[in-house]
């Protein structure tokens, strides 16, 4: 997308997140200077929850994170993801970008979080979506051995934790792409989820047999 595609799109109030991330994944140039006009321009929120309340355009974080992108790389990503509430978006950029970089940043940046797994954390759902996002959906990475295994220990780890359908359903779809033997065990003494998670888990079973027999 065009900086000026960009302009027009946000003083229309017509950009959303997707555009921001996409932007900053083919690392446009300028995009992070056109970013930070746009949000002091316009007055984008770094929160969707202000203290006053009221209505506000929380785009002020997308740009800061997909702007630092555009310009120094995993780089910059790895300076933002050292704040908390900058956690949320750096996964989200990470999970776009879905290169093999981006995927090793993603374990080395949150390695406390995958190796102490909790739901209370802020950032559990996030990496959920994100390893399933660049291990299983779309045009997906194939992890290393090491990147599987940590990720199945956190998953696994997360299952008897959940406190919702939505959660468990989550850590069964992002299984699908780092799966093992263990873990077609594990999908096999699992009832039936109920509407709308129905046949997640014999989905992810023929996921991860599919997956052992083209590595075999």
């Amino acid at each position: 997308m065009k900086l000026e595609t960009i302009r027009k799109k946000a003083r229309a109030n017509l950009l959303e997140v997707e555009h921001i991330l996409a932007a900053g994944k083919k690392r446009v140039p300028g995009l992070q200077q056109e970013l930070m006009r746009l949000a002091d321009e316009l007055g984008w929120s770094p929160t969707p929850f202000p203290a006053e309340g009221g209505h506000v355009v929380p785009l002020a974080k997308w740009a800061l994170v997909a702007g630092a992108y555009a310009e120094g790389g995993i780089a910059a990503l790895s300076e933002l993801a050292a704040q908390r509430d900058n956690r949320h978006y750096v996964i989200a950029m990470l999970a776009e970008v879905r290169s093999a970089e981006a995927a090793v940043a993603l374990f080395d940046l949150f390695a406390d979080v995958l190796a102490t797994p909790s739901w209370d954390c802020d950032v559990t759902n996030d990496l959920v979506d994100a390893l399933n996002w660049l291990f299983f959906l779309g045009k997906t990475l194939t992890p290393t051995d090491a990147q599987a295994a940590t990720a199945r220990a956190f998953l696994m780890t997360l299952y008897p934790m959940a406190r919702t359908t939505g959660q468990r359903g989550g850590v069964i779809c992002a299984l699908r792409g780092v799966g093992d033997r263990s873990t077609i065990e594990f999908l096999t003494t699992l009832e039936a989820f109920p509407y709308p998670w129905e046949e997640v888990e014999k989905q992810a079973l023929r996921a991860v047999r599919k997956r052992l027999r083209i590595r075999e």
